[in-house]
Protein backbone atom coordinates (compact mmCIF):
# COMPACT_ATOMS: atom_id res chain seq x y z
CA UNK A 1 0.00 0.00 0.00
CA UNK A 2 1.37 3.09 -0.72
CA UNK A 3 0.04 6.55 1.19
CA UNK A 4 0.01 10.22 -0.40
CA UNK A 5 1.79 12.88 1.67
CA UNK A 6 -0.89 13.99 2.90
CA UNK A 7 -2.93 10.43 3.80
CA UNK A 8 0.81 9.63 5.69
CA UNK A 9 0.37 12.97 7.61
CA UNK A 10 -2.83 11.92 8.51
CA UNK A 11 -2.12 7.91 9.32
CA UNK A 12 1.02 9.80 11.11
CA UNK A 13 -1.69 11.25 13.21
CA UNK A 14 -4.26 8.11 13.76
CA UNK A 15 -0.89 6.45 15.49
CA UNK A 16 -0.22 9.13 17.44
CA UNK A 17 -3.64 8.72 19.14
CA UNK A 18 -3.24 5.40 19.20
CA UNK A 19 -6.87 4.09 19.30
CA UNK A 20 -9.93 4.37 17.31
CA UNK A 21 -10.87 8.19 16.43
CA UNK A 22 -13.17 9.91 14.79
CA UNK A 23 -13.21 12.59 11.63
CA UNK A 24 -13.48 15.38 14.56
CA UNK A 25 -10.42 14.70 16.48
CA UNK A 26 -8.44 14.12 13.23
CA UNK A 27 -9.29 17.42 11.62
CA UNK A 28 -8.68 19.32 15.55
CA UNK A 29 -5.41 17.35 15.12
CA UNK A 30 -5.14 18.41 11.38
CA UNK A 31 -6.14 22.35 11.93
CA UNK A 32 -2.40 23.74 10.93
CA UNK A 33 -3.61 22.19 7.56
CA UNK A 34 -6.41 24.74 6.94
CA UNK A 35 -7.92 21.54 5.49
CA UNK A 36 -12.09 21.75 5.36
CA UNK A 37 -13.96 18.57 6.63
CA UNK A 38 -14.43 17.43 3.65
CA UNK A 39 -11.27 17.38 2.49
CA UNK A 40 -10.27 14.82 5.46
CA UNK A 41 -13.40 12.81 4.75
CA UNK A 42 -12.44 12.30 0.93
CA UNK A 43 -8.50 11.63 2.28
CA UNK A 44 -10.10 9.20 4.92
CA UNK A 45 -12.26 7.38 2.51
CA UNK A 46 -9.35 6.79 0.33
CA UNK A 47 -7.34 5.44 3.29
CA UNK A 48 -10.21 3.27 3.89
CA UNK A 49 -10.21 2.03 0.66
CA UNK A 50 -6.74 1.25 0.19
CA UNK A 51 -7.06 -0.85 3.38
CA UNK A 52 -4.48 1.53 5.50
CA UNK A 53 -7.42 2.42 7.65
CA UNK A 54 -11.27 0.38 8.98
CA UNK A 55 -14.26 2.24 9.70
CA UNK A 56 -16.72 1.61 12.20
CA UNK A 57 -20.44 3.52 12.41
CA UNK A 58 -20.95 4.35 16.16
CA UNK A 59 -23.54 6.49 16.55
CA UNK A 60 -23.79 9.67 13.95
CA UNK A 61 -19.78 9.31 13.97
CA UNK A 62 -17.69 7.31 12.08
CA UNK A 63 -14.58 5.73 13.88
CA UNK A 64 -11.21 4.86 12.37
CA UNK A 65 -8.34 2.41 13.41
CA UNK A 66 -5.35 1.51 11.71
CA UNK A 67 -4.75 -1.37 9.97
CA UNK A 68 -1.39 -0.98 9.77
CA UNK A 69 1.15 -0.40 12.05
CA UNK A 70 3.56 2.10 11.56
CA UNK A 71 6.37 0.16 11.95
CA UNK A 72 5.07 -2.32 9.44
CA UNK A 73 4.05 1.02 7.00
CA UNK A 74 7.44 2.06 7.22
CA UNK A 75 9.00 -1.44 6.77
CA UNK A 76 7.05 -1.64 3.00
CA UNK A 77 7.60 1.95 2.18
CA UNK A 78 11.36 1.04 3.12
CA UNK A 79 11.69 -2.08 0.84
CA UNK A 80 9.84 -0.67 -1.68
CA UNK A 81 12.57 2.52 -2.04
CA UNK A 82 15.12 0.11 -1.86
CA UNK A 83 13.69 -1.71 -4.57
CA UNK A 84 13.19 0.97 -6.73
CA UNK A 85 15.96 3.08 -6.41
CA UNK A 86 19.08 0.80 -5.39
CA UNK A 87 17.88 -2.69 -7.13
CA UNK A 88 17.30 -4.36 -4.04
CA UNK A 89 20.77 -4.09 -2.85
CA UNK A 90 21.06 -2.65 0.99
CA UNK A 91 24.59 -2.13 0.18
CA UNK A 92 24.48 0.14 -2.67
CA UNK A 93 21.58 2.21 -0.52
CA UNK A 94 23.76 3.07 2.41
CA UNK A 95 26.95 3.52 -0.13
CA UNK A 96 24.51 6.23 -1.60
CA UNK A 97 23.99 7.50 1.83
CA UNK A 98 27.64 7.39 2.49
CA UNK A 99 29.28 8.63 -0.48
CA UNK A 100 27.12 11.63 -0.32
CA UNK A 101 27.85 12.09 3.61
CA UNK A 102 24.61 11.57 4.63
CA UNK A 103 25.66 9.43 7.19
CA UNK A 104 27.89 10.22 10.33
CA UNK A 105 30.46 8.83 12.06
CA UNK A 106 27.79 7.75 15.26
CA UNK A 107 24.85 7.06 12.45
CA UNK A 108 27.60 4.54 11.10
CA UNK A 109 28.74 3.00 14.29
CA UNK A 110 25.33 2.35 15.11
CA UNK A 111 24.87 0.73 12.03
CA UNK A 112 27.34 -1.07 12.56
CA UNK A 113 26.45 -2.62 16.23
CA UNK A 114 23.25 -3.16 14.71
CA UNK A 115 24.69 -5.45 11.82
CA UNK A 116 26.94 -7.27 14.09
CA UNK A 117 24.04 -7.74 16.39
CA UNK A 118 21.78 -9.26 13.59
CA UNK A 119 24.72 -11.65 12.55
CA UNK A 120 25.00 -13.17 16.17
CA UNK A 121 21.26 -13.47 16.04
CA UNK A 122 21.16 -15.75 12.59
CA UNK A 123 24.03 -18.00 13.79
Amino acid sequence: MKLSDAELEIMEKVWELGAPVTAAQLTERMAEKGWKPSTLLTFLARMVNKGALAVEKRGKQNVYRALVSADAYRAGAARELLGRYYSGSVKSMVAALYDGKGLSDGELAELRAWLEEEVKGRE
